[in-house]
């Protein structure tokens, strides 16, 4: 199972850089076909705020787009658990106090990967390893 980093999302829906628009484009939609991806509320509320603060995509769109991903993609919930998680996390490797939330998202949802263009590739924390799917295409 896969968690998506927001950066994902993000090239999924602008049209900046078409070549990763694609690649997020496909590997969305494969998780949500195979039901083999997740994202967290945080992610959600990162994405939104990218959408407003950086695209011309009109705010109602913006909620389309927002909805849609939380309709079709599992989605994690924070709760104080996972806070305190992503401090453990954080705490251990030394990484970003919202990356080490994105890590602990993704152990309580299951997913043994986190695709993001932002996290260092390859790197794992514990069960879940960072893969960057710009990289690889």
């Amino acid at each position: 199972m896969v968690l998506f980093d927001t950066n994902v999302l993000v090239y999924a829906a602008m049209e900046q850089d078409l070549r990763k628009r694609k690649i997020a484009a496909d590997v969305l939609s494969v998780a949500q076909r195979d039901g083999t991806g997740a994202v967290s509320l945080q992610i959600l509320r990162e994405f939104a705020n990218v959408l407003y603060k950086k695209s011309d995509i009109p705010a109602a769109r913006i909620r389309a787009i927002v909805t849609g991903f939380a309709k079709s993609i599992p989605c994690v919930i924070d709760t104080p658990e996972m806070m305190e998680r992503g401090m453990e996390i954080k705490a251990r490797h030394g990484i970003q106090f919202y990356d080490a939330l994105v890590v602990a998202a993704a152990e309580a949802s299951g997913c043994d990967t986190v695709f993001s263009e932002d996290m260092a590739d390859g790197a794992e924390y514990g069960s879940v390893r960072v893969e960057n799917p710009f990289r690889r295409k």
